[in-house]
């Protein structure tokens, strides 16, 4: 009985800790669970998800609260966010926030990239930047993997995130624009 009641606190402190009450300090021991996706600093190797080291801590903590809510749609995403309280994500948006931004290697087809500089420049720019690093509006989509980008692109179109904003500058866009918007970012470094 008295290992049972020993299992319990400790399950029960370790869920605390994780989950409620979490200061910026702790960002870093709450971020692990994170790192095996995104990397520990933030800087994803992966073909289909964000570098989101060096991110605005803002955004960063906003998308993990859409997530939570399922205003944004990731079934792997929304089971993370919903481990964590407000605190906890806001500790967590703050260590990736803090981390400097990586160019991870990313696929980038040059054609596709120099088809997409015009499109861009009319669609995105406004929000994101002439240089695609991102500002107060909207964050940074220049060196994040083109993959990523189409299939963030597509679920604002479909309603799986929720952006006016971004829905409109992508209405009427064909798969081959999206794709080449999407490489001409991935592209800047």
């Amino acid at each position: 009985m008295r290992a049972r009641r020993t299992g319990f606190i400790g399950a029960a402190a370790l869920f605390l800790a994780c989950a409620g009450g979490a200061g910026a300090d702790e960002g870093l021991r709450l971020s692990r669970s994170c790192a095996g996706c995104h990397g520990t600093d933030g800087a994803s190797p992966g073909a289909t998800i964000p570098v989101i080291g060096g991110l605005d801590a803002a955004y960063l903590a906003r998308s993990l609260r859409a997530y939570r809510s399922g205003a944004r749609d990731s079934y792997v995403m929304k089971i993370v966010a919903s481990g964590y309280d407000d605190a906890g994500i806001d500790a967590i948006a703050g260590w990736f926030a803090s981390r400097p931004w990586r160019a991870t290697p990313v696929a980038n087809d040059a054609a596709l990239a120099a088809a997409g500089a015009e499109l861009a420049g009319e669609r995105c720019a406004a929000c994101h930047g002439a240089d695609g690093r991102g500002t107060a509006l909207a964050p940074r989509l220049a060196g994040q993997p083109a993959e990523y980008l189409a299939l963030a692109a597509r679920s604002y179109l479909s309603g799986g995130r929720a952006d006016a904003a971004a829905a409109e500058s992508l209405a009427g866009l064909s798969d081959a624009e999206i794709a080449a918007a999407a490489h001409f970012y991935a592209g800047l470094r």
